[in-house]
């Protein structure tokens, strides 16, 4: 499955454009963010955990995995009662899945003449599913935005982003192709020495076809539908922070992180018709809702003393408070483990390779993640 990124590159960029346009047009003659304000708040966001949660995307892309593996589960389970001697029930379906991602995301100062730091900020994430037997697919996305530091101890961003979906679907002969646009917010806030709170905030309205080919008396049979949804995604976090200096047992070095999160992803499928004049029936109806919330720890270690390396680990219970895509996978406590290796190239630079691991307590869900993530600030 070819690259697309591409693609949403040569859509973004007349926004860019137009965004570096209000910039030089900014009121001359007013005193510049110096490169020590600049460093100031970096080193905040980066001692609060707030860059870490600006630049991942992983608790979004977790509440994508799980609403497709509900979707695909269900589609699964309904084709298999087809044959009522050999169908399963509801008890017996499960869904596992492997992805990858690879991500870079970058901060670069702009609008000179402006007191407080302004910055351009650039995301390009390459991602993709395997479900064996059930679906392949690719998603890759670009972002786009300004963000803004009213203190040192805070930021609020907007901008665009841009998806593109490519997936094969195997339990049918069948494929989805689309793009989706939208707008994105995002704010954070340093309490104190110890916790910081932030938020994100998506809308992407995604335009696209599908199309499966099933089996007649007459050969194969090819049906199209335009699919057209709305995806509204919120996120509101607390973190906290913990060194040597507030907790004295921590291995020196070392930091301690619990984050606290509550996400929310609702998506609205408009009603179409096929090729055929039907109207398609969608898994869940017209309006799927998943809520969230979760608590987790990680510990990062150094390596060596030269701060280039560390190694960290993390443990996340999470509980769907509310689900419309509840049958026939109806397990709502899950436990995520995750590893990995940061290396530190400078400051305000870094590369991390992370494995995660999601798992369902029941056993009815779990997926496999390998992330190659860079950090790259100027």
């Amino acid at each position: 499955m070819k690259s697309i990124t591409p693609q949403i590159i040569n859509s973004v960029l007349p926004a860019l454009a137009a965004t570096l346009a209000v910039l030089l047009s900014w009121p001359a003659g007013l005193q510049a963010a110096t490169p020590a304000e600049r460093g100031q708040w970096m080193a905040s966001m980066g001692a609060s955990g707030l860059r870490r949660f600006y630049a991942s995307g992983s608790d979004l892309g977790e509440m994508v995995n799980r609403a497709v593996s509900y979707q695909t589960a269900q589609r699964v389970f309904n084709q298999q009662q087809a044959n009522p001697e050999t169908a399963p029930s509801a008890q017996d379906m499960r869904s596992r899945s492997d992805t990858w991602v690879m991500q870079s995301d970058s901060l670069i100062p702009v609008a000179d003449s402006v007191a407080r730091p302004v910055f351009l900020r650039t995301l390009v994430r390459l991602a993709g599913r395997d479900e064996e037997g059930r679906v392949d697919s690719r998603n890759d996305r670009l972002d786009l935005g300004l963000l803004y530091a009213p203190s040192a101890d805070s930021f609020v961003s907007v901008g665009i982003a841009g998806e593109i979906t490519d997936a094969d679907i195997y339990y049918v002969t069948g494929h989805t192709r689309g793009k989706a646009w939208g707008p994105r917010f995002d704010a954070g806030l340093v309490l104190g020495p110890v916790w910081a709170v932030g938020m994100r905030a998506d809308y992407l309205q995604f335009d696209g076809d599908n199309a499966v080919t099933v089996p007649t008396g007459r050969g194969p049979l090819t049906i199209t539908r335009d699919v057209e949804t709305r995806r509204r995604y919120l996120q509101i976090d607390a973190m906290a922070r913990f060194s040597q200096s507030t907790l004295p047992w921590l291995p020196a070095g070392s930091v301690l992180s619990w984050s606290n999160s509550f996400r929310h992803l609702h998506t609205t499928i408009e009603p179409t018709r096929n090729s055929l004049g039907q109207l398609v029936a969608e898994p869940f109806g017209y309006r799927e809702r998943l809520s969230l919330v979760s608590t987790g720890l990680n510990l990062s270690y150094p390596l060596g003393d030269n701060g280039r390396w560390s190694i960290y680990g993390d443990v996340t219970l999470d509980y769907e408070l509310e689900t419309s895509m509840n049958h026939p996978i109806d397990d709502r406590t899950a436990v995520t483990l995750g590893s990995g290796l940061v290396r530190q190239l400078a400051r305000g630079k870094r590369v991390q390779l992370e494995f995660q691991r999601y798992q369902h307590t029941q056993d009815t869900r779990s997926r496999n993640n390998l992330s190659l993530i860079a950090v790259v600030d100027f």
